[in-house]
């Protein structure tokens, strides 16, 4: 009997699957909660691919060859007969029978990657896409494109890369910081990342992020999210509810933009204010300035509810980060430089004095030449070293997240943190709260081969011990006068 000429793909798409199969962006995170379906839609979009564009090139990988067998090279080797789709045992690829062929491929170590490295791709899939490192994410994005040949039928939707995932895993930060916290859910945005810096019209690969939800998929069980609950619990909300801001094993797992988040303001200016880096060239410096609240009530502004700062209180409100767009890469910024854009910003700012700063102790370091803290004080900078403890910072860190409680009449207890971060300070949001806590000996805090810079300047701030002053204090002072009396400074609250 002769195989049949036509076959029914066995698939109904649902909702957001739709979403997927119906984009023009060049690049979908298609990501959230397991069960929500994206498997089984990266599979078949790429089949469709194949099926409706003769001459079709695609890749549908997975970090192992068995995770790749058992979720798709069965299923498709099932549903779609030989004479229109044959497998290739030795070469992992699906042969068609109008010239196009999907490989199906896998990256098991990070060098792995270097085996696609002379393939073009029409459209690539990375399945549990967060799984992957960073490294062989952007090798893979080298891959993806038309070349000469033009499709039959989808030529809005191609070139593609797909990413299905859930949160966690090596590219958890990666993807987070480009395009889940970039736009808006199911809305195209520009990946400027992806930008090619010799066409200044380019704004980079068009994106969207489509979020994946146990309730998209109606073909799940209705017990299925009780399957998590043997999980960490971390994990368990991750997979539940595609939740990207939580990270298992976190260092930092009291701290929250809710509790410790302000809106940006101008502190006021008789508060003590010090400065403090955390120094990098290879890798990124972090340096942020901080003020200690006297006590008092942050109005709410913009959306934002009333906050209030204890006395004593560090707060971190303006931040330079040196770093070259790419995750844990330093911008390679020599001290002089970096001194002389400190002064830049700090002038713009008006700050009226900065009672101190605390140094990374590398930048006394002399290594055949004079030692980074030199160029800094050729320009009237001067430091006190840092204090590394990597456990004792860390203690004081959690301490001053948990700040101080109070006892109400009715039983209650509340918490004022004495650590708080003003919006503004996107690299401390965007690194601090999914560090992780070191493997071998947690009491350390976050693993040190993550990007931990912000975390030590704010752990060197918090072991400086500053000080509280008063409005009395500093109208005694002789630099009050570069701004006339703290009194007739305007509001000491104001929007940035």
């Amino acid at each position: 009997m002769a195989p049949p000429k036509t076959f029914e793909i066995p698939y109904i798409p649902q909702n957001r699957q739709k979403l997927l199969h119906s984009s023009t962006a060049r690049q979908i995170l298609y990501g959230g909660a397991a069960g929500g379906g994206k498997s089984v839609a990266m599979r078949w979009d790429i089949v469709l691919f194949a099926l409706q564009n003769p001459g079709f090139v695609g890749a549908l990988f997975r970090r192992t060859l068995p995770e790749l067998r058992n979720t798709h090279i069965n299923i498709i080797k099932a549903a779609i007969p030989t004479n229109i789709a044959k497998w290739n045992e030795e070469q992992k690829i699906f042969y068609f029978a109008n010239g196009s062929r999907i490989t199906m491929g896998f990256c098991e170590s990070e060098d792995d990657v270097f085996r696609y490295l002379s393939e073009e791709y029409h459209a690539i899939y990375l399945d549990e896409g967060s799984r992957f490192t960073p490294k062989q994410i952007g090798y893979l994005k080298t891959r993806n494109r038309l070349g000469s040949w033009k499709p039959a039928k989808d030529k809005d939707k191609l070139p593609r890369f797909v990413i299905g995932t859930n949160p966690g895993g090596p590219s958890h930060s990666l993807l987070k910081r480009t395009i889940i916290d970039i736009g808006p859910p199911e809305s195209m945005f520009y990946d400027e990342t992806m930008r090619n810096p010799n066409d200044l019209n380019d704004r980079g690969w068009s994106t969207i992020f489509i979020p994946a939800t146990m309730a998209d998929n109606k073909y799940l069980d209705s017990d299925y999210a009780s399957s998590f609950g043997g999980l960490p619990p971390e994990l368990a909300k991750a997979y539940r509810e595609g939740n990207w801001d939580v990270v298992v094993g976190q260092a930092l797992h009291t701290l929250s933009r809710e509790k410790h988040g302000l809106r940006p303001f101008v502190p006021p200016a008789h508060w003590t204010r010090f400065m403090v880096i955390d120094w990098g060239t290879a890798a990124p410096f972090s340096i942020g300035w901080y003020v200690v609240s006297e006590g008092g009530t942050l109005k709410g502004k913009q959306g934002f509810a009333d906050r209030y700062m204890p006395a004593g209180a560090i707060i971190r409100y303006a931040e330079l980060y040196g770093w070259n767009g790419k995750e844990n890469e330093g911008c390679r910024w020599s001290g002089q430089r970096t001194a002389q854009k400190i002064l830049e910003l700090e002038r713009e700012r008006h700050e009226v004095k900065i009672d101190y700063r605390v140094g990374d102790t590398e930048m006394w370091a002399m290594r055949g030449g004079p030692a980074v803290i030199d160029y800094f004080q050729n320009t009237g900078l001067t430091f006190r070293r840092s204090i590394k403890d990597r456990k004792r910072n860390y203690q004081e860190i959690m301490c001053r997240l948990a700040g101080n409680e109070k006892y109400y009449a009715d039983g209650t207890v509340e918490q004022d943190p004495m650590f708080f971060c003003t919006l503004n300070c996107r690299h401390f949001w965007r690194t601090v709260p999914i560090l992780t806590l070191d493997e071998t000996d947690p009491e350390k805090g976050p693993n040190t081969k993550e990007e931990d810079h912000v975390y030590d300047e704010v752990a060197y701030a918090c072991r400086s011990y500053p000080y509280v002053t008063t409005f009395e204090e500093r109208e005694d002072e002789e630099y009050q006068d570069k701004v006339g009396s703290f009194k007739n400074t305007g509001d000491p609250y104001a929007t940035v």
